[in-house]
């Protein structure tokens, strides 16, 4: 019995990719390990070791080592086991150094980078075959849709240099057009949701135009998108005999789907008690083909007004909880109009309103919310998004849980943040190669760029007009097989009045730190923020009231993090483009930069300087995208900052929680009740350093690559 199967001396082609070759193989696991009779069984054959090696020596010398010697041994283990192991001593390889392109029609392939990826790599007969493959359907797709079968790849060996020369040769014939669009619908219903003319102005190609199979498969997707069709085809159709015109005839064939979809759904949770959500999609409204999406969600039934007859149902902790006697909900419709301002343009109108609140905590309500926005692509993988939004709502929370949650510590952050101020904005965005959580970029760029004029009415009474830009761009370049580069620059700007940059909305602020960003830091670490300390000294004050102080070496809890104005990032990474086992692995080392400030506002300055964290990670590559471990080293000792003590709430005795200014220098009373006046905070407070290289690590998890 073959125990196991071992390969030395192989360099150039792994083992895992020689297994398979052979077909000696290890037996099974059950029958090595317990000598049960299950699972495969394979006898030692000489006669197929024999056949095995001749094998591997055709392998290698397809691979381009033609000269490589294999050979087979066998040791005993016992006197029923052995062990096989193919020695391999691998040759120079014939190497590429002339390519020449026969036949090839201009602007369809990129020539020259196929020249330099193949010199200087073996002789591979499969990667030739591959690329002449490949090349012909990028000739078919450009254009030539009845280009000639390509002949094979003709290699001129030079034996005395170990070198080869590769010959291409292409037929691509005359350039194709697309001739007439014939399209068949199969309604469901008693007509057709979109007529004809509607299908045929979706299409991305005219006829007349060069046929480009491109064009083809998007136009195929977005038909599918819209969610009318459960089936889409777009076949090319076939021209009369003696057809000399090269015109290419198209059939476009739609099954519309089920019009209506209705889905409910409904739980019970500890802190929600009985909750449930409803779903409305009307394919067809009006029978003009548009989509009308109703979403309605509560939670807190039995427990808030008007459902509240079923408390006893509920988690005895919120029955007192003052955050759930009102419902908790959401209440919004999305309408999709097709073909009101041409067909290839996509209006969407939602109006929504919602309310929901954390147990203990606060409660965010939105009154009313109002989305129109209105896509069209530009160009190939380019697509811009015009966008409307009003939103009027607040929050309802103490100070102490506005400063520890949501950063917003001083009385004057607190006016955006807990009264209710309305938010008009109009925006655009245009995107090149949008990032999905599947992409893995080995060879593009993408870039993005949006822009935003606002204005909002703080407690609705100070007008706050504010413009805000943002924009990307990150470039992928291969590194020989094995090897990734990629790049990527981001800033963004919001402009306002200099004496009121510090009251943005938190929605416009920029954040920085975390998974996608600056990953020396945790996530929105890095930037303006306040240190919440939980241990402070008593001291008199100038007036004679009792002060807290924050002393270096009492640390503190964590950072509220709250945001700039202004920001700036940086990321490169060097990117593995396989690894062991199985190519599941890559492996990442990168190094990021940037910077979150305030350009008006000097009282958050933590963290305000630039800061560049180097660091590793490793990608396990899985169908919704690269499951992603990073680690970050962070240098930098901590900023000089505020520094505020909290003084909790208790909701249930209605003990409002407070927040104190504990800064060296400050003079913010400890007052029981009394109303903490902090307007100014100095930014004095310098926490200790961090102790050994350990605590310098920030850890992230996530799926899809950074950028």
């Amino acid at each position: 019995m073959v125990d196991a199967v071992n390969f030395v001396g192989n360099k150039s082609i792994g083992s895992n990719s020689l297994a398979p070759i052979v077909e000696t193989q290890s037996s099974g696991l059950w029958r090595r390990w317990f000598g049960w009779k299950t699972g495969v069984l394979t006898c030692l054959d000489s006669v197929t070791l024999k056949d095995d090696t001749q094998r591997l020596r055709d392998q290698y010398a397809q691979q381009g080592y033609p000269k490589t010697l294999v050979t087979s041994s066998v040791t005993r283990r016992g006197t029923r086991r052995a062990q096989v192991t193919f020695t391999i001593k691998e040759s120079v390889p014939i190497l590429i150094d002339t390519v020449t392109l026969l036949g090839l029609p201009p602007n369809v392939v990129n020539a020259s980078a196929m020249v330099r990826r193949l010199v200087g790599q073996p002789k591979d007969d499969s990667v030739l075959a591959f690329v002449a493959d490949s090349m012909q359907t990028l000739i078919q797709a450009g254009g030539y849709a009845r280009a000639g079968k390509p002949s094979l790849p003709l290699t001129v060996v030079d034996s005395a240099r170990n070198r080869a020369a590769v010959t291409f040769a292409f037929h691509p014939n005359a350039i194709v057009y697309f001739d007439s669009i014939h399209v068949d619908i199969k309604p469901a219903g008693s007509r057709p949701a979109l007529h004809v003319h509607d299908i045929i102005a979706l299409l991305r190609f005219k006829p007349g135009e060069r046929y480009s199979a491109r064009a083809i498969g998007e136009s195929q997707r977005d038909l599918f998108e819209m969610g009318l069709y459960s089936s889409v085809r777009i076949d090319s159709g076939t021209t009369a005999a003696g057809d000399t015109t090269n015109r290419l005839p198209i059939l476009v064939k739609l099954v519309e789907g089920t019009p209506h979809r209705l889905r409910t759904s409904g739980g019970w949770g500890t802190l929600d008690c009985f909750r449930t959500q409803e779903r409305f999609i009307n394919q067809n409204m009006f029978g003009l083909g548009h989509r009308l999406e109703l979403t309605g969600k509560m939670s807190k039934i039995g427990l808030a007004h008007p459902f509240n007859g079923f408390s006893g149902l509920c988690a005895p902790r919120v029955r007192n909880d003052p955050f759930s006697q009102r419902l908790n909900y959401y209440a919004g419709a999305t309408l999709n109009l097709r073909g009101i301002i041409g067909a290839k343009y996509q209006p969407t109108l939602t109006v929504f309103s919602e309310r929901r609140s954390e147990f203990q905590t606060y409660e965010q309500s939105t009154d009313i919310g109002v989305i129109a926005s209105v896509g069209r692509d530009l160009g190939r993988n380019v697509s811009a998004t015009a966008r409307y939004q009003f939103v009027d709502g607040k929050t309802i929370a103490d100070q102490a849980v506005s400063c520890t949650i949501f950063g917003f510590c001083r009385l004057q952050d607190l006016t955006t943040f807990l009264q209710s101020s309305p938010l008009h904005s109009v925006g655009l965005g245009i995107v090149k190669n949008p990032l999905l959580p599947t992409s893995d970029p080995v060879s593009d760029f993408r870039w993005q760029v949006e822009t935003k004029i606002g204005t909002t009415q703080l407690a609705r009474k100070t007008t706050l007009n504010f413009g805000r830009l943002m924009g990307e761009v990150a470039g992928y370049y291969p590194l020989g097989p094995t090897l990734v580069i990629a790049t990527r620059l981001q800033g963004g700007y919001v402009l306002s009045r200099s004496d009121q940059s510090s009251l943005l909305p938190p929605t416009e602020r920029f954040y920085s730190g975390g998974q996608n960003s600056v990953r020396g830091f945790g996530q929105n670490l890095l930037g303006p923020g306040s240190y919440i300390v939980g241990k402070i000294d008593t001291i008199l004050g100038p007036a004679g009231n009792a002060v807290g102080v924050a002393r270096p070496e009492n640390h503190y809890d964590r950072i509220a993090p709250s945001g700039g104005n202004a920001m700036w990032l940086a990321n490169i990474e060097l990117r593995t483009r396989k690894g062991y086992p199985g190519g599941l692995l890559r492996y990442v080392l990168f190094v990021d930069a940037g910077r979150v400030w305030n350009t008006n506002d000097v009282f958050n300055v933590t963290n305000a300087g630039v800061r560049v964290t180097p660091g590793v990670g490793v990608r396990l590559v899985t169908p919704l995208g690269p499951f992603r471990v990073d680690i970050g080293y962070n240098p930098y000792a901590l900023s000089a900052g505020p520094a505020f003590f909290v003084i909790p709430g208790d909701v249930r005795k209605g003990i409002v929680g407070r927040v104190i200014c504990v800064s060296p220098g400050s003079t913010d009373p400890i007052v029981p009740n009394a109303t903490s006046g902090t307007q100014f905070c100095p930014a004095s407070f310098t926490p200790l350093p961090n102790g050994g290289w350990l605590q310098r690590l920030t850890f992230h998890f996530s799926i899809g690559n950074a950028f």
